[in-house]
């Protein structure tokens, strides 16, 4: 059962970028803007162990033991590979790259391998849950877009990142009041 009351990760509007609050709270103005081309560069090694199918064989004594199938785990190895290579051509895979998303690298790896679970006949509903909500933390769906403020866009319009001006000599710094009330808390 679910807890009582408290924030929840998709209740309520989404935090307004420009708003004075969400710059107090860290919340970046604007969103990230992603490339539509996608990430250019070369992934690295998939980071997983590789996954051991095993099937089932009759044993002399007439029971069932589990075998490893090599044909099988290749086969298996082979499509996360592929999985890997597709998704860091996509778009979020700008973001996955940068410095502050890189905890995102293992996630990636992990949605690779759950999809490939989720192409078999034995996956269960509980799988293709997880399944979303990998994707949704990924930012693969609109909604997990929104959660984690990325937007795609026309590579024209990707425009880097600019850092504020210095001041001018001849300015007054004031301090800022939001500051000042801080303080005094």
């Amino acid at each position: 059962m679910a807890g009582w009351g408290g924030a929840r990760s998709r209740s309520g509007p989404a935090p307004d970028p420009n708003s004075e609050r969400s710059e107090r709270r860290g919340i970046p103005a604007g969103l990230i803007r992603l490339p539509a081309s996608g990430y250019k560069y070369r992934p690295k090694k998939f980071p997983l162990a590789a996954y051991e199918v095993m099937r089932p064989v009759k044993d002399p004594d007439g029971g069932t033991m589990l075998v490893l199938d090599e044909e099988a785990t290749k086969a298996w190895a082979k499509r996360e590979q592929e999985l890997w290579r597709q998704l860091w051509k996509l778009p979020q895979a700008v973001a996955w790259h940068m410095p502050q998303n890189r905890y995102l690298e293992l996630t990636v790896a992990l949605y690779c391998r759950q999809v490939r679970l989720c192409e078999t006949s034995e996956a269960k509903s509980a799988d293709r849950t997880t399944l979303q909500r990998y994707a949704d933390t990924l930012g693969l769906t609109p909604q997990g877009l929104k959660l984690n403020g990325w937007i795609i866009v026309d590579d024209a319009d990707v425009k880097p990142e600019t850092t504020r001006k210095k001041p001018a000599d001849n300015v007054i710094p004031f301090p800022d009041p939001r500051d000042e009330w801080e303080q005094l808390q």
